[in-house]
C-alpha cells in the first residue's frame, strides 16, 4: 500500500509538468495558428472582392501588404507595426515624376516621430522633418521647402485635402516620386479602404493627368 501511494505522489507533478510545459504550449499554439489561417482568409476574401492581391510579409515594420488599382491608378497599402507596441498604416501611391524636395500634410494634433512617416522602405529611416510652410492653408499644417510647397499645394490639392477620410489623425506626404498616406492604427480593409485610395487617386492626377 505505501509503495502505491509513493509512485502516486512521485506521478502527479510528472502529469504537471507535461501539461504545463508541452500540452498548454501546443494547444495554444495551434490556436494562434488556427487564428492566424482563419485572418489570412478572411483578409485574401475581403481583397479579392475588389480584385486586389494580398501578401503577408514579415520584413521589419511591414506585417502585410494589399496590392491593386484604384481608378485605374496603382496603389500598395502597408500594415505596419511600431516598435514598442502599437500599429500603423501607409497607402503608396506612385506620382509620375520625382519631387524636389519632401512635402509633409498632417491634420491637426498630428505630431509623429520623423521616421513614421513618407516611406514605404524600410531600409530608409527620415530623422528630420522638413521646415514649417508658411502658405499652409486654413486647418492644414505644411512642411516644406517655400519652392516646394508653394509648387505641390496647388488650388486642387488644398481642395482635395479639404475634407478628408476619417478617422483625423493622418498625414500626406509628397516625397520621393510618390504620394505617401499615413494613418495611426490598423490597416483600414476592403470599403474602409476606398475613401483613401480616392483621395490618393486624385492627388495622383493633379500631377499626372494620365496616371494608369
Amino acid at each position: 500500500m505505501s509503495g502505491s501511494t509513493k509512485t502516486t505522489q512521485r506521478s502527479v507533478p510528472s502529469l504537471l509538468v507535461l501539461g504545463l510545459f508541452v500540452v498548454l504550449p501546443v494547444t495554444v499554439a495551434f490556436l494562434i495558428s488556427r487564428q492566424a489561417a482563419a485572418l489570412q482568409v478572411r483578409r485574401k476574401a475581403i481583397a479579392g472582392a475588389h480584385g486586389w492581391a494580398t501578401e503577408n510579409k514579415n520584413e521589419g515594420q511591414r506585417a502585410w501588404i494589399v496590392r491593386g488599382f484604384h481608378h485605374d491608378v496603382e496603389f500598395e497599402a502597408v500594415h505596419l507595426l511600431r516598435e514598442g507596441g502599437g500599429t500603423a498604416w501607409r497607402v503608396r501611391l506612385p506620382l509620375g515624376h520625382e519631387v524636389p524636395s519632401w512635402v509633409l500634410v498632417t491634420a491637426p494634433g498630428v505630431d509623429w516621430p520623423p521616421g513614421h512617416y513618407g516611406t514605404i522602405s524600410t531600409l530608409v529611416t527620415r530623422t528630420e522633418l522638413p521646415p514649417p510652410w508658411p502658405g499652409a492653408p486654413s486647418g492644414l499644417l505644411v512642411r516644406a521647402a517655400p519652392e516646394v510647397g508653394a509648387r505641390m499645394l496647388l488650388p486642387a490639392v488644398v481642395a482635395a485635402l479639404a475634407s478628408p477620410p476619417k478617422p483625423d489623425g493622418w498625414a500626406i506626404s509628397f516625397v520621393d516620386d510618390a504620394v505617401m498616406i499615413d494613418g495611426a492604427g490598423d490597416l483600414p480593409e476592403g470599403e474602409a479602404l476606398i475613401p483613401w485610395l480616392t483621395l490618393g487617386a486624385r492627388l495622383v492626377r493633379v500631377f499626372s493627368p494620365d496616371a494608369g
